[in-house]
């Protein structure tokens, strides 16, 4: 939404938003030809996403009511999953390679974000998945948000975010 709403909303209502940028979640535009699935490898495609990223923090920096900047929305299902249907969620790690480019990018991310603004930066996963090349790829990462379907329990989750990246959880 734009920034005077995010004012708005917080001076009329109290209420603090969260900033999220997609990481080339659902595809983008790059050179004037739109990219399906985005190619995490492609140093056009890097650039124009951390371009974006900083154009986004500094539209919104000096807004009342920012809380928090967000990257991504489950990229690492996008890596391999092309449905919407929750039931077929893609399981392991098979795309190690794809995922290190796609979570260095993140990385680069907060580090852009950090050069001009000190709120939290967090970042929504799916799951767990990868959490290994998380921990190595996007130092500096506040906090750890995750889509997590696993049914009524949470399992192991929050033991293996708190052992393997030591940051809080949404």
């Amino acid at each position: 939404i734009p920034a005077r709403w995010v004012r708005y909303i917080y001076e009329k209502h109290g209420i603090w938003s969260v900033i999220n940028h997609p990481v080339g979640r659902y595809g983008l535009t790059v050179d004037g030809a739109w990219m399906p699935n985005t190619e995490y490898n492609n140093p056009r495609v890097r650039a124009q996403i951390i371009a974006e990223i900083e154009a986004m923090v500094a539209e919104f920096r000096d807004t009342p009511g920012v809380l928090m900047w967000l990257l991504g929305n489950e990229n690492n299902y996008g890596l391999t999953w092309k449905s919407a249907a929750t039931e077929n969620l893609p399981v392991g790690e098979r795309d190690a390679a794809k995922a290190r480019f796609m979570y260095s990018l993140f990385g680069e991310a907060v580090t852009a974000i950090k050069k001009t603004d000190a709120r939290p930066i967090a970042m929504a996963n799916g799951d767990l998945q990868y959490l290994d090349i998380i921990a190595q790829e996007v130092k500096g990462l506040d906090i750890f948000g995750s889509n997590v379907y696993r049914g009524s329990s949470f399992r192991d989750f929050f033991d293996r975010v708190k052992t393997t990246l030591g940051i809080p959880v949404v």
